[in-house]
């Protein structure tokens, strides 16, 4: 831990040569990025800005708040961490000087936070420089009832750089979050490679927020992802809205059918705002287009692709290490960008692998969906 109170001792600072993110997010050949403290945990690393647009576009569809989905699922993920790995309460009970919780927060660029006021009636803790506002208060909010070993009921004031967090001590008795048990591929057989193209430009600011192509990312495990899936379905209705029929998901139920389709459609959007140049001549290009947008992020990747003719009727298979909806979304989007029109697509699996087949919108009738399976 030398190096790591270097980073936070006040005179003494040195981020470029004491602190990296990719000695923790281990980037394997298979599109997955696995976390060398918990290798159980698959991640995404994705910017922050983007996550939150994202975000926003899954409400506006679905005709949703979810703030307080993404908190729980934010704050069940830490506590089935923390619980899982066993990791020790300090001896210190001021949470301000855990030294574990510190370093996972500048891991995963969630931002920091200090000591506003404490009494035996409430704790008053400053969230600095948020990556995100629900993902960082369920995260803290969590960690604080694990290090005191108590739950807490909590509000808060925010602005665009703080967020000012408030927890009472509650009565309440809650159960420890369950095992989602999501992970089933084997790494052992898999090749660790270094992702330039992610690294390269990564560079650390004074504050201890990193940022890649001077922009800052945010870093999500699945399991923070899954939970917050399964914290909005009860709350979802049977709606439609625009782009809803162009996506088919097999036989998911309805509700779930739903939020994989605006979780897709968002990231399609995201996709197409961000002005990318998607060039493909040949099917085996498409492979360097999943290495760049979706394997560099933890996604996942691109097996095979196959065209069926010349108005862009394809079909992929696939690897998903975080969310089938991402990975299909912006694929999507690549093929959008690729043909310059819009796009539908069918889902199906096979085993452990995906097949995404995509086709022009207007096409009635896209594919034989006994082709493929």
């Amino acid at each position: 831990m030398a190096w790591f109170s270097k980073i936070f001792g006040k005179k003494n600072v040195n981020f470029n040569k004491n602190f990296h993110p990719s000695n923790r997010w281990i980037h394997y050949s298979n599109g997955a990025i696995l976390d060398n403290e918990n290798k159980k945990q698959t991640v995404w690393i994705i910017d922050s800005n983007w996550f939150e647009r994202w975000f926003t576009g899954i409400e506006e569809r679905l005709d949703l708040v979810l703030g307080k989905m993404l908190i729980q699922a934010s704050s069940d993920s830490t506590e089935y961490s923390l619980v899982a790995n066993r990791v020790r309460r300090p001896k210190n009970k001021d949470i301000i000087h855990w030294s574990y919780i510190i370093e996972d927060w500048m891991y995963k660029n969630f931002g920091s936070f200090s000591k506003y006021l404490h009494n035996s009636n409430q704790i008053n803790l400053t969230i600095n420089n948020y990556a995100n506002l629900y993902v960082s208060i369920g995260s803290l909010s969590s960690a604080l009832e694990y290090h005191n070993n108590t739950r807490y009921k909590f509000h808060w004031n925010d602005s665009e750089t703080e967020i000012i967090l408030t927890l009472e001590p509650s009565n309440d008795v809650l159960p420890l979050p369950k095992s989602l048990k999501l992970n089933n591929c084997d790494f052992s057989k898999e090749k660790i490679y270094n992702n330039l193209h992610l690294w390269e430009t990564f560079s650390i600011k004074e504050e201890g927020i990193w940022f890649i192509q001077n922009s800052r990312p945010l870093v999500i495990s699945n399991d923070l992802f899954h939970r917050f899936e399964e914290n909005s379905l009860s709350f979802l209705s049977n709606l439609h809205f625009d782009r809803s029929f162009d996506y088919h998901w097999g036989d998911l139920d309805v509700h779930r059918a739903n939020w994989w389709t605006a979780s897709a459609d968002s990231a399609r959007e995201r996709f197409i705002e961000s002005s990318h140049h998607i060039m493909v001549r040949e099917d085996e290009d498409w492979k360097n287009v999943g290495n760049k947008h979706l394997k560099s992020y933890g996604l996942g990747n691109i097996i095979d692709a196959k065209s069926y003719d010349e108005f862009g009727r394809i079909i992929f298979e696939i690897e998903s290490f975080i969310h089938p909806s991402l990975i299909c979304g912006i694929l999507l989007g690549c093929w959008e960008r690729a043909y310059g029109k819009k796009g539908g697509l069918i889902l199906t699996s096979k085993e452990n692998n995906y097949f995404v087949k995509i086709y022009p919108s207007n096409d009635r009738q896209p594919f034989n969906t006994n082709r493929v399976s």
